[in-house]
C-alpha cells in the first residue's frame, strides 16, 4: 500500500512520535536490596563529581552581559522547538539544490547564444 503524502499524514506521524517520545520506558524488576545499593552508589558518585560553584563576583566596572541579548552563541531554543523546525534544514537544502541549477542552465544558455550567435548585430 502506497504511503499517503501531505499535512494530514506528516502530523499524524509526528503525533505518534510526540506519544512514543512521552511513554515511558519499562524497567526490569529488581530486588530492594539492589536498588538500594544502585542508589547508594549514584549517591556517592554524584557527590563525588559535584564541585561547589565559585560565587559571582562583581566589581564596580565589570558588568557580565545579560545573556537574553547576545547575538551570538548557542541556540536558545529548546530540543522540543528544534524538532518542531525539523522541516527547515530540509527547505534550505532544497533551494541550494534549486540555485544551483539554475546557475548551471544559466551558464548553459549564455554558452548557446555565444556560439549560435543570437543577437549579434
Amino acid at each position: 500500500m502506497a504511503r499517503r503524502s501531505g499535512k494530514a499524514s506528516r502530523q499524524s506521524r509526528q503525533r505518534r512520535a510526540q506519544r512514543a517520545a512521552a511513554r515511558p520506558t519499562p524497567r526490569p524488576p529488581a530486588a530492594a536490596a539492589d536498588t538500594f545499593q544502585t542508589a547508594d552508589a549514584d549517591a556517592r558518585a554524584a557527590d563525588a563529581t559535584t564541585v561547589p560553584a565559585p560565587a559571582a563576583q562583581r566589581s564596580a566596572g565589570s558588568r557580565q552581559a545579560d545573556p537574553r541579548f547576545q547575538v551570538a552563541g548557542p541556540s536558545r531554543l529548546t530540543d522540543r522547538a528544534i524538532a518542531d523546525y525539523h522541516y527547515v534544514v530540509r527547505d534550505l537544502r532544497n533551494i541550494a539544490v534549486l540555485v544551483a541549477v539554475l546557475a548551471v542552465l544559466l551558464v548553459l544558455a549564455t554558452v548557446a547564444v555565444r556560439t549560435l550567435g543570437i543577437g549579434q548585430v
